[in-house]
């Protein structure tokens, strides 16, 4: 069965590409101590089980969308790295610091990754 478009019903091609992850299981962990020392109360209390199915139970998390709008991953790499090293900064004058420090010649161009954040949360 091959998949399409709802709307125009044109075939839908899956492109496997590299995405960007939030490790959850600190998070996850932090949460679930809260409410259980009572920290956070969560009402009506027969929605704990709830929380904690949820958080016991969860992945990590992927934050990148392949979009042309929205907020850019905040990833830089030095242009001929074939995205094998990466630099996260603020801004491109911050990833250039960081590059720096790491060998990479003034020189080399920084390119921002291309994907913008999930911003659904």
């Amino acid at each position: 069965r091959v998949p399409r478009s709802q709307r125009g019903g044109e075939i839908i091609e899956p492109i496997v590409s590299t995405q960007w992850f939030v490790k959850m299981d600190g998070m996850a962990e932090r949460s679930l101590d809260a409410v259980r020392n009572g920290d956070i109360v969560i009402l009506p209390e027969r929605f704990e089980k709830v929380w904690e199915n949820w958080l016991v139970n969860i992945h990590d998390w992927c934050i990148s969308r392949q979009l042309w709008w929205g907020h850019r991953i905040p990833v830089w790499y030095p242009e001929n790295s074939k995205k094998n090293i990466y630099f996260v900064a603020h801004n491109m004058e911050e990833a250039r610091i960081k590059a720096s420090d790491h060998g990479i010649s003034e020189q080399e161009n920084l390119i921002q990754d291309e994907d913008v954040l999930d911003t659904w949360f």
